[in-house]
């Protein structure tokens, strides 16, 4: 039976209200059926018990019990710092054909007593041990990413006989391990509203030197017509005052220079008409 959870970390964001417990994951190449699938939280003796219930005839011949110590499910929430396990967990791998994910297991599960089973039963077991991840936000998404591909690539042994079962045990963070994630998240936060402060004094400061370097370089540098302004809005305005009188002025005198009189209307009269005149 196929119990693909497509879901399966989705489902660690309800780890947020949890300090003490950690996910638990397992997939299979066999049909599996555990009591704890589809659980979001669950004791772990009776997870440790649904898996010895589960692997009591042995269903597949390769046996890898992983143990990752100090995480929580939010390391696995959203399946970017693992995304290799996330592929296995929702099913993108056709020989798979069991996945268990429980986000909240409240204690720790027997991985000494699931493995002495395995190796006195089952025969193939691979033990994998993993350090606590660092408190560090940053360090902490790198090491999550370095031991996925760790795993995948011990995965890849069995995954060509496509007969094995993956059984993925976590612990929760101590309270000093969860202490030192906290505060290393506080310093992150401070470091980041820090920088903000710091970017915005700095930004003040090259507005400044910039209007500075401004107005010297106009004062001091650059040629005549550069630094005194010729052209102002007076000396506009007297143009457009000065060039219509102009204009009207040269019309005038165009229509006096184009009169035409004889020389005669200047010369004396000296006819018959000009002695009567002369006579009244």
């Amino acid at each position: 039976m196929a119990k693909t959870l497509i879901g399966a970390l989705a489902l660690a964001s309800h780890a947020l209200a949890f300090s003490n417990t950690s996910p638990f994951f397992l997939f299979s190449t066999a049909d599996l059926l555990l009591e704890s699938s589809g659980a979001s939280i669950a004791q772990s003796t009776s997870i440790t018990a649904d898996v010895l219930e589960a692997l009591k005839e042995c269903p597949t011949k390769n046996y890898v019990v992983v143990e990752q110590e100090g995480v929580s499910a939010a390391d696995y929430a959203d399946g970017r710092l693992t995304p290799r396990l996330a592929q296995y967990m929702a099913g993108q791998h056709h020989d798979v054909k069991s996945t268990v994910s429980v986000p909240d297991v409240v204690g720790k599960v027997d991985i000494a007593e699931i493995t002495k089973y395995l190796e006195s039963k089952c025969g193939s077991v691979k033990s994998v041990q993993l350090d606590t991840p660092p408190a560090s936000k940053a360090l902490r998404s790198l090491y999550m990413g370095q031991q996925d591909q760790f795993l995948e690539d011990s995965f890849n042994k069995y995954a060509d006989a496509q007969d094995y079962t993956v059984i993925y045990i976590t612990t929760p963070p101590t309270e000093a391990q969860a202490k030192a994630q906290v505060d290393a998240e506080q310093q992150h936060q401070y470091e980041m509203e820090n920088n903000f402060g710091d970017n915005v004094q700095m930004e003040l400061k090259r507005d400044t030197t910039a209007h500075y370097k401004r107005a010297n370089s106009t004062s001091n540098e650059g040629g005549l017509f550069e630094r005194y302004q010729y052209f102002t809005p007076g000396l506009f305005m007297g143009f457009a005052a000065v060039i219509p009188l102009f204009l009207i002025l040269l019309v005038g005198i165009r229509a006096l220079t184009s009169l035409e009189v004889s020389y005669f209307a200047f010369s004396k009269e000296m006819g018959p008409n000009a002695q009567k005149k002369q006579q009244q």
